[in-house]
Order: C-alpha cells, then structure tokens, then sequence
C-alpha cells in the first residue's frame, strides 16, 4: 500500500467510524466546515491530477474546483489552506488531510521559483452571493469593502498598507508591500468564492464567506 493509498483508507475509516457512532438528529444539523485550498503552481495538469488523488475525501460531500488564474512572470510556489475564515499551517499538525498537502507540496516542487504559474483553487462549499468582499488580517475581519461602489481604500497588514482598488464591480490590488507581488498579480475578484491573499502581509480578501 503506497503512500496515497494509506491517507485515503485511514480517513475514510475514520469518516465511517464517526458517521456510524453519530446520532441521527446530529447528523442532519452538521453543516461541513468550508475547506479552501490554492495552489499555485506551473505544474498545472500534475497538480490536478494530484488534487484529484488526494483531496476529495477530505473535503465533504462536494469538491468543487474554482476557475483558476493565470500569473504571468515568475513566483515563490506554494499551497494555502483556509478553514472558514482562518488560514491554516498544514505543516503543522498530524491530521491525514495536512499529510495529504504535504505530499502534494514536495512532489510538485512548490519550494521552487515558478514560471507564469496557475493559481488553482478547491473548495466543498459556493458562498452566496455577496456584494462585499471581506478582508481579514491574521484570521480576523477588519473590513467589509462594498463592491457596488468605485473607491479605493488602504488596509494595514503584517508588512504595511495594502492599496485595494474597485472599479466596474471588481476588487483588485493595486499596490503592496510583499516582496514578490503576488496579490498585486492576481486578476480582478467580482464572484462569490473568488480570494486574494498575500501570505507575506497576513491579508486575505474573499468574497462572499459568510453562510
């Protein structure tokens, strides 16, 4: 039994185990934790293929993959976990899921520079639709932006002010302070789902997060 084979069998036996051993009335009232995840690779077909693999049983009863985005120019690699609202350190912990990112960090190389990378995105839940885009700071909201509105406005993260610009209904980053520009690079956000982050600076803006 290889490596994936092993992450998939423990977690469904525990999925099992914890569906049986649950009460009817709970089960119909458990609402699935949003799961987030972003890959940012130029390893494109690999990296869906390994997603595919990996993620699905760890994610509920939906997997649901985002429209991806391009990045052209060159980028640290890299994977980003949100569980609701809060970024996760999959490096940290010994769940099967962490395990399971894990090994698609180091078998696409994402420790290396990347050439107009994809940013790929996973999720097992669509928010509803929002005309906001949220913005949180080390896992705490500290502003709503309306997207309805053309403006720009400054927020301050773990680097210094982030400038967010809205112009025709759609949220983009016009300037900051991280060292490879990666939030700067990102497409315009308009759509429920659709998430910036800068992991340098701590920020992550989101559109349409709250149930």
């Amino acid at each position: 039994m290889d490596r994936r084979e092993f992450f998939k069998l423990g977690f469904l036996q525990i999925k099992d185990q914890a569906r049986k051993s649950a009460p009817d009335i709970i089960r119909k009232e458990i609402t699935p934790t949003l799961m987030d995840v972003s890959i940012l690779t130029e390893h494109v077909e690999r990296a869906q293929r390994l997603a595919g693999e990996l993620l699905p049983e760890h994610f509920g009863e939906r997997f649901i993959r985002l429209k991806e985005s391009r990045l052209t120019g060159q980028f640290p690699g890299g994977i980003v976990l949100f569980e609701e609202q809060r970024r996760r350190d999959y490096h940290d912990g010994a769940s099967l899921f962490y395990a399971a990112l894990r090994e698609m960090e180091a078998e696409l190389h994402l420790n290396e520079t990347q050439n107009d990378p994809m940013l790929l995105r996973f999720v097992n839940r669509i928010p509803s639709f929002s005309r906001t885009a949220d913005v949180y700071f080390r896992n705490r909201q500290i502003a709503a932006i309306p997207l309805h509105e053309e403006g720009s406005h400054d927020v301050a993260g773990a680097l210094g002010v982030m400038h967010i610009v809205v112009a025709n209904k759609r949220l983009h980053v016009a300037e900051a302070p991280c060292p490879h520009g990666t939030c700067r690079a990102h497409p315009p956000i308009i759509t429920p789902g659709q998430r910036i982050t800068c992991v340098p600076g701590d920020i992550s803006i989101v559109i349409g997060l709250q149930k």
